[in-house]
């Protein structure tokens, strides 16, 4: 490890297109395959969220383990109302008896896509109907995670409430939602997160706490906020 590394800003605009999973290569967060870039300043999470297919019968079965949706709506048309906001779309799904937790090929369920744009009635939408608080992509990272990014105090507390493990650290490089949350200046959501007692005190594999990704970006009221 680069123990000078800075890590990625991640760019939060999520870009659609048509081609199933296809790989955007940004500096930081957008579609599923997520990646850190070990020259730059701060966690990323997610990159390539998989978007809707032009073709359903293309569209992806649940990663294997998850059970096969019932519904008619296809997985991917699933996670983008997820993602967008689409609370008609989830509902019905949910009536449908459709799986809350099917995944995509980057083991992203809809709770961490509507968690990370902070959907927060349908992150309660889902909780109420089995999604998993705890479950992780392939790189580790949970819906607390993905929510703490963003301006989303709301959705963090409720998942906090129902039970999201609060200092769970991802197993790309050891990041907590706290340092998420930090590194991104969300000083509302650490003031969430330090309530409910998350470990500031936690250090990435490169030795770096919350703090410090706070005070290398310039995040002066946050850096504030975790140095007390």
């Amino acid at each position: 490890m680069n123990t000078n590394k800075q890590i990625a800003k991640p760019l939060f605009q999520l870009t659609l297109t048509m081609a199933f999973c296809m790989a955007i290569t940004l500096s930081g967060c957008n579609r599923p395959k997520a990646a850190t870039n070990k020259n730059t300043t701060e966690p990323a999470i997610i990159t390539d969220v998989a978007t809707e297919s032009s073709d359903p019968a293309v569209d992806k079965a649940p990663t294997k383990g998850s059970s096969t949706p019932q519904a008619s709506i296809p997985l991917q048309t699933f996670l983008d109302s997820a993602l967008n906001g689409e609370t008609k779309t989830i509902q019905l799904a949910v009536d449908s008896k459709f799986d809350v937790n099917s995944l995509d090929e980057q083991k992203r369920c809809a709770l961490m896509l509507a968690a990370f744009n902070g959907h927060t009635d349908i992150v309660k939408l889902l909780v109420r109907n089995g999604a998993s608080l705890n479950l992780r992509d392939t790189s580790g990272r949970s819906a607390l995670m993905f929510a703490s990014t963003g301006a989303n105090s709301d959705t963090v507390e409720f998942l906090i409430v129902s039970g999201a493990e609060l200092n769970a650290v991802d197993n790309s490089e050891g990041f907590t939602a706290l340092m998420f949350a930090a590194a991104e200046g969300q000083t509302e959501v650490v003031q969430t997160l330090l309530r409910y007692k998350a470990d500031a005190s936690i250090k990435d594999a490169d030795g770096e706490s919350a703090l410090g990704f706070a005070t290398k970006n310039g995040h002066v009221e946050t850096a504030k906020l975790l140095a007390e």
